[in-house]
């Protein structure tokens, strides 16, 4: 398990963190689509938004959802039901959010970030989430990243091979330590995503203990690849002997 990370129930959800000793502070976006957020500009994405998407789940401060760049063709739009990076080329640059505080925690040590992301043909991130404080330019590399949870969410034929792939929902999960870096006094955390990949859900949570170990929670993800690569394995034995 991750440590300090509390599962919530259902697959790929964003994870419940519980810091223990310490001060602490959370911000969530959930529903993040055009019913919860009306106003906002639609397909195909290019377009700017008027505004930064402040958190809105519970217990959330103040940080915000900025929107700093789309692609040639399109972008991230808020659509139905999640942030769609629209786009004509597959996995190629969908846009750029950035998650931002200008009010963080006091005497900030420890960040995580989740951000629940929908596949498009095998892929999801772009460029992995970078962190940057105090408006500077330099990212603080993570103490750690990876997959949280997942959960199937369809197939895609791969160009390469022909056969049906599957598509994942992602749960991916960051930590930084930031307990040498001094006082904190603002925090950017950028991110991009390919196109036709789907954001569902965000969470920014920051501690002003220091965490110095955290573990990938293998066993929900393990257990779940393994599941889908044996029937995609059967499902390819089936196709090449008939």
């Amino acid at each position: 398990m991750w440590v300090g990370f509390v599962a919530e129930s259902g697959l790929a959800q964003i994870q419940v963190v519980n810091f223990g000793s310490g001060s602490s502070d959370s911000d969530a976006w959930v529903n993040v689509n055009s019913a919860t957020f009306p106003g906002y500009p639609s397909w195909p994405g290019r377009d700017p938004w008027p505004r930064p998407i402040g958190s809105n789940g519970n217990g959330s401060g103040d940080a915000d959802l900025y929107r700093v760049a789309g692609n040639p063709t399109g972008g991230p739009y808020l659509a139905a039901s999640s942030i769609y990076f629209f786009g004509y080329v597959s996995n190629a640059m969908g846009g750029t959010l950035s998650v931002s505080d200008l009010t963080p925690l006091a005497n900030l040590k420890t960040l995580t970030f989740q951000i629940q992301i929908g596949e498009a043909t095998g892929y999801d991130l772009y460029s992995a989430p970078a962190l940057k404080i105090n408006g500077g330019s330099s990212v603080v590399n993570p103490l750690f990243s990876g997959i949280l949870n997942r959960f199937q969410n369809g197939t895609f034929t791969s160009p390469e091979t022909g056969l049906e792939e599957p598509i994942y929902v992602n749960t991916r999960g960051y930590q930084w330590d930031v307990s040498s870096l001094g006082t904190v006094t603002s925090i950017a955390i950028d991110f991009s995503g390919v196109t036709h990949s789907q954001i569902y859900g965000l969470q920014l949570d920051q501690s002003s203990s220091v965490f110095s170990a955290a573990l990938v929670p293998e066993p929900n993800v393990g257990g779940l690849v393994l599941a889908a690569a044996c029937f995609f394995l059967i499902r390819r034995r089936v196709f090449v002997v008939a």
